[in-house]
Order: structure tokens, then sequence, then C-alpha cells
């Protein structure tokens, strides 16, 4: 019975630093998203903007084959594995923080190709929106690294992303109504919203990971 244990936390271990690269690759496309948005509210040349999403895809199927190894390793495990549906959630959870910011550097992109002027404080609110939602999946990357260490380091990254994720929420309404009220174009106003929304589900999604995250912390710490 005890080797079984051994095995499985073994395997808990394996597939938690596979997790972690997954997220190293998914930080990634976040923090190149954040400086697409940097480069739209300085109006950069597109080139830069170009040359930065080609490098987002890039890390973006990075992310995908580590998931795909993943995936592989939780089902060549089968029963043995008994936690194996909350790795899945793990992971799908990281992915989907990936493919949405994915979206938004590509709603980003699109601004700068039309030359879609965005309102400048707008702009601005945007870029500290970003700034906030990297700041979060960065803290989600911490609490994926502590997880193995000890309960209390784990601890308190889980209440730092907590804290974290309320200010995005409340920096999100403010903006999104400052959008509303705005004088934009149509077409601006309508991408702006889209990519604030987008940006506060990333936020969202960053917390739902980290309660599957707590949930096998009960297993590994």
């Amino acid at each position: 019975m005890f080797p079984a244990r051994e095995r499985e936390q073994d395997l808990r271990v394996k597939l938690l630093t596979l997790a972690q690269d997954h997220m190293r690759s998914v930080v990634d496309v976040i923090r190149k998203t954040s400086l697409m948005m940097e480069y739209l509210c300085n109006d950069e040349p597109i080139q830069k903007l170009e040359e930065t999403y080609a490098d987002i895809l890039k890390s973006e199927e990075k992310a995908r084959d580590t998931r795909r190894i993943i995936e592989d390793e939780v089902t060549n495990v089968g029963a043995l594995l008994t936690n194996r549906e909350d790795f899945l959630r793990l992971i799908h959870g990281i992915d989907r923080i990936g493919d949405t910011a994915e979206g938004v550097a590509f709603r980003i992109l699109s601004l700068a190709r039309a030359k879609l002027k965005i309102n400048k404080d707008v702009a601005k609110n945007m870029c500290v929106l970003s700034d906030g939602v990297l700041h979060i999946v960065m803290k989600l990357r911490e609490a994926l690294l502590a997880v193995t260490l000890n309960h209390d380091t784990f601890s308190s990254k889980l209440k730092e992303i907590e804290e974290s994720e309320r200010a995005v929420d409340d920096h999100y309404r403010n903006l999104d109504l400052a959008i509303l009220q705005s004088e934009m174009r149509i077409p601006q106003l309508l991408l702006s919203r889209e990519i604030v929304s987008m940006l506060e589900d990333i936020a969202d999604r960053a917390e739902e990971t980290v309660e599957t995250l707590r949930v096998l912390s009960f297993v590994i710490l």
C-alpha cells in the first residue's frame, strides 16, 4: 500500500512540474499582451505590435504542447491518480487564460491595423487594467510554485491574488463606464469594451484556477 501512495505522490509532483512549465508559457503570453497594450497607448509603429503578436502565437503554441503532454500523462496513469480530474481542471483553467489573452492581443492589433484612435484617458486606464491582470497571473504562477513548499507561503499567495482580483474588478467597472461615457466612435468603443471585458475575464479565470489549486493543495502540502 505504501509504495502505491509513494508512486501517486511522485506523479503529482511530476504533473505539477509540467503545470508550472505550462504556466510559464501562459505568463509569457500575458506579458506580451500587456506590452502590446502599452505600444497601442504610446502610438508605437504597427510593426512592433505585429512582431509581438507573432511571438504571442509562438508562446501559445508552446503552452498547448505542454497541455497535451499533461493530458497524456493523466490519461496514462488512469485510476492510479485519485485526483486526476483536479489536475485536468487546473491545466484547462491555465490554458483558457492563455487563449483569452491571445484574443485580447488580436483585438489590440486590430485597433492598430485599422488606425482606430482611442480616447487618451481610456487608453491610459486600459494599460493600468492590463498591468493589473498581468500582476494577478504572475501571482498565480507564484502560487503554483509555492504549492509544493509550505502551507503558510501558499496561503499568503492566495490572499494576494484575491486582493488583486478585487482591485482589478473595481478598475474594470469604472473603466467600462468611462468607455460608455466617452465620445469615441462606435468601432473604437465596441472594441475597447470587448478588450477590457476579456481582461477582466482573465482575472476571473485566474481566481477560478486558484480554487482548483487550493483543492490540490490538500493532498500535496
